[in-house]
């Protein structure tokens, strides 16, 4: 089963169209809120939504869609987005400036930039980082809530993968093996002499021998000191190299591998499980990522029908 519990990948492709669009424009496009008079067009549940929030969202779209929506299009994106927001507010879910601002360094690293970099790219195009900040930490609670009110909606069954690989005709019959492996290391500080290494792989090699599975294995890793437990990841065959394969191929489910210098220690790597999956990765995760947007749209539309019938929408 496969779950995904990132926000990245929405939030990414937001940021991705704006930036490219800016490039696009020489900075040219201009969507600061204009100087004019402020009118209430609209209350969402007692909170209001001014005509200058139209004309930003027009622009906005502008920027991201290069289509230019109607004012009621506009208005009805503001009043879906209170309504969004209210409910995080109401399940307590909170978007915190350290997210944000993790989620915009990575952005501005994906595009080789700096914050600094990227926040001028930006102003150049006319767009308040600020405001920009702000539609990420909309869209982050948005996900959050859908994560916390439909969780069914993130999770894809390799079953579903498999039918729909099938149905497209691009089944590979090619097998690979699934791993979910943990690593444990035993931390060696820089510097240290050859017999502390020593010590440490014996106790790695000690803990292996009383490893007999992922559950049970983590309780003896800590009674052992400074041993880092990693979490659980999952691995395909195809994807490791050629000696590690052959590693994991010889060390049974809920043992270890040999302890392994490394920069940070001594390692060992416990393998929790293996299962058979098919070779072809790549169209895995194609399907895997289409069928899970396609959930998460449908969800959210049903999730957002539901909470505007329970809202008070003004329109002026």
């Amino acid at each position: 089963m496969h779950v995904v519990r990132s926000i990245a990948p929405a939030v990414r492709a937001l940021a991705i169209r704006v930036l490219i669009v800016l490039i696009g424009a020489g900075g040219t496009a201009l969507i600061a809120r204009p100087a004019t008079a402020q009118n209430v067009v609209a209350f969402v549940n007692g909170e209001p939504i001014t005509s200058l929030d139209v004309e930003y969202r027009i622009r906005l779209d502008q920027l991201i869609s290069r289509r230019t929506p109607s004012r009621q299009e506009a208005l009805e994106e503001l009043v879906n987005e209170k309504i969004k927001l209210q409910q995080a507010a109401r399940i307590k879910i909170t978007i915190t400036d350290a997210e944000v601002d993790r989620t915009l360094a990575a952005l501005a690293q994906q595009s080789r930039r700096t914050i600094a970099e990227y926040s001028a790219v930006l102003k150049q195009g006319g767009v308040d980082p600020r405001l920009f900040k702000n539609k990420l930490r909309n869209d982050m609670a948005w996900r959050k809530v859908l994560q916390q009110m439909t969780p069914g909606a993130f999770y894809v069954r390799d079953a579903d993968i498999v039918a729909e690989l099938a149905a497209r005709g691009k089944l590979d019959t090619g097998k690979a093996m699934q791993y979910t492996l943990r690593q444990f290391v035993f931390v060696v500080p820089r510097g240290s002499p050859a017999t502390q290494l020593a010590a440490r792989a014996r106790e790695a090699e000690a803990l292996r021998t009383r490893f007999t599975s992922c559950e049970e294995g983590v309780q003896f890793a800590r009674e052992y000191r400074e041993v880092v437990i990693k979490d659980p990841v999952v691995r395909i065959s195809t994807d490791l190299p050629e000696r590690f394969q052959k590693l994991l191929e010889q060390t049974g489910d809920g043992r270890m591998t040999p302890p392994e210098p490394t920069a940070a220690g001594i390692e060992v790597v416990a393998v929790c499980d293996r299962k058979e999956t098919i070779a072809d990765v790549t169209s895995q995760r194609d399907v895997k990522e289409r069928l899970l947007s396609g959930r998460v749209q449908a969800e959210e539309k049903s999730l957002l029908e539901q909470l505007r019938r329970q809202s008070i929408i003004e329109y002026r």
